[in-house]
């Protein structure tokens, strides 16, 4: 499978879990699976998951209809340095920044960069892009 038919596949899937968070109150109950997304690797996990339950006739008929639902894991991002700051504070990231650290901060105006901090080429494509300043914190 392409990598784009998987950003695919993860894409539909999502739009039904998403669409029916506002039937909750009248869709039928069922099984909700905690899913801890923290990067790539648990995407592909999540992804082999929900291919199998689905290929279960026991459960695919349920994941379809909603009576088996996924909801997103409490503490998704653990203690990653890229959580959005509180209001008001300036961001600093640390060890590698990349494109996706960059996109959480998109209107940061300037981002600080800690002493240990590698920003990859792309990151810095990126940040050129959302019109980031990308200032060493030093």
């Amino acid at each position: 499978m392409s990598e784009t038919e998987l950003r695919t596949l993860v894409r539909d899937v999502l739009r039904e879990v998403l669409a029916g968070r506002g039937q909750a109150a009248t869709a039928p109950t069922g099984q909700t699976e905690p899913v801890r997304l923290t990067g790539d690797a648990d995407l592909a996990a999540f992804v082999r998951r929900l291919i199998g339950l689905l290929d279960d006739p026991a459960t695919g008929d349920a994941v379809r209809s909603g009576r088996y639902r996924f909801t997103l894991a409490a503490g998704g991002q653990g203690n990653s340095p890229t959580l959005a700051p509180a209001a008001g504070q300036p961001v600093v990231l640390g060890g590698a920044v990349t494109e996706t650290k960059l996109n959480k901060h998109a209107g940061a105006g300037t981002v600080y960069l800690a002493p240990d901090a590698v920003v990859t080429p792309l990151a810095r494509d990126r940040a050129r892009a959302l019109g980031l300043k990308l200032e060493r914190k030093g």
